[in-house]
């Protein structure tokens, strides 16, 4: 077993190990409490052999770009190629009999950039600027903040018409963040993150979690909210009339908080670590994807269960609702085996599974976030992003593949739906075309 760098257990990212599924060492880190533990090298899936609407037949190996670790990457151009997924199931499956394939764009020419100050916002252009948790958008597309595990400072903002950096938040200091979102208006960013307390227990300590406002205009900060999510909070959402803002994190409770005066007005208790909040696009709805592999759907107004039928991955579990509200996407993992990473559709309405795609990601999913209606974008921890798309049936199929040459994270959409970022290489973010 090749061991790799270790990453701190403060920043909830643990040693990476060259390893199969089952290693003792996967065992340890669990009793640490860390859930972010990253494969690299056997995860002995196991596909469908029927396939689920991808290619029929054996398979080939699909080619994706890859963003190296330094100068121009050996990435062999064929942009027009069609080839059928790693492994690709054989005939049948919900996309019909053959499946279907995808392109896999293998751009040229691709370089990790030099410096952070300013970005490159060209596609397939590797900012190095820090492991990259959380990427959003502004509203209006003129401002992209990223989220890292940078000392100081853990949030940056960057202007994307040029790719200059915007001033630091105040009061930035050694702590990660790991989630962030921007207000519908765009004048208010959150965070969510860790801070490491000199002394304090990091595993027990609701004062370590850090869930803040910013003024996006200026860089002060607004309030900060006393979070009840242990030792580091992971996710922040706002409502789309930006009224209101959910909370998760590490155990004990999903809470929603009034934005204007940073008043509680709803806690929901949770089994273990929320990774993902999502509201529904109607506000009404607020979606919790769990560490214990169930994507739970709860009445934001009571507080009231109304769906629990979901079973989704555990590590980096993510589940959101599709823009017309009446599917929800998930990333999802065979839990007995630790194998099959695949994405999921369902039926908001009573959970229904409606179709299964699988076929790239061979590491744990990232996040699943949907564009539109009718596209999908999902990342994994070996760098592989897929972009979903719908046929005229109204299934799923992969459309573009690429690789960033390491663990992606987040995932960014610009408000026009052209272009992505997406983490990768363990050390940064890249910006890549729709």
């Amino acid at each position: 077993m090749k061991d790799l760098p270790v990453k701190s257990l403060g920043t909830r990212t643990c040693r990476i190990f060259h390893a199969t599924r089952w290693s003792p060492f996967l065992v340890f880190a669990a009793l640490l409490g860390c859930d972010k533990t990253v494969f690299v090298g056997t995860m002995d899936d196991d596909p469908d052999a029927g396939g689920q609407g991808l290619a029929g037949g054996t398979g080939g190996a699909a080619n994706p770009s890859t963003l190296g670790t330094g100068g121009t990457a050996s990435a062999t151009t064929d942009v027009n190629a069609k080839v059928p997924p790693p492994g690709g199931g054989g005939a049948g499956g919900s996309g019909g009999a053959g499946g279907s394939t995808a392109t896999t764009i293998t751009p040229s020419g691709i370089t990790v950039g030099s410096s952070c100050a300013p970005i490159s916002t060209a596609p397939g252009i590797l900012n190095p600027c820090g492991h990259a948790f959380g990427i959003a958008y502004s509203p209006n597309g003129q401002i992209l903040a990223v989220g890292s595990d940078l000392a100081m400072p853990s949030v940056r903002l960057w202007r994307v018409s040029d790719g200059m950096p915007l001033p630091d938040l105040a009061l930035q200091s050694e702590d990660t963040t790991y989630n962030l979102a921007f207000s519908p208006d765009g004048k208010t960013l959150a965070t969510a993150g860790y801070l490491s307390w000199p002394g304090g227990n990091n595993m027990d300590d609701s004062s370590s979690a850090l869930v803040r406002l910013w003024d996006v205009s200026t860089g002060a900060l607004i309030r900060s909210f006393p979070v009840d999510t242990g030792f580091y909070a992971d996710t922040v959402a706002f409502t789309r009339d930006g009224s209101l803002l959910a909370t998760g994190g590490y155990g004990k409770e999903v809470e929603i908080w009034r934005v204007a005066d940073g008043t509680r007005v709803l806690a929901i208790a949770v089994p273990s670590t929320a990774h993902n909040v999502h509201f529904s696009p109607d506000d009404s709805k607020l979606i919790v994807a769990t560490y214990d592999g169930v994507a739970r759907v709860w009445d934001v107004a009571t507080g009231t269960l109304i769906l629990d039928q979901i079973p989704i991955a555990s590590e980096m579990a993510d589940a959101e609702f599709a823009p017309d509200g009446k599917q929800i996407a998930s990333t999802g993992q065979n839990l007995s085996t630790g194998s099959d990473n695949v994405v999921r559709i369902w039926n908001a309405a009573d959970g229904e599974l409606l179709q299964t795609l699988r076929g790239y990601h061979s590491a744990y999913i990232s996040r699943v976030v949907w564009i539109d209606q009718n596209r999908l974008v999902s990342d994994d921890w070996q760098g592989t992003v897929v972009l979903w798309a719908r046929d005229a049936s109204g299934s799923f199929a992969a459309s573009k593949v690429w690789s960033t040459g390491g663990q992606a994270l987040g995932i960014g959409v610009s408000p026009d739906k052209t272009t992505i970022v997406t983490g990768g290489a363990d050390q940064g973010f890249v910006f890549l075309s729709l």
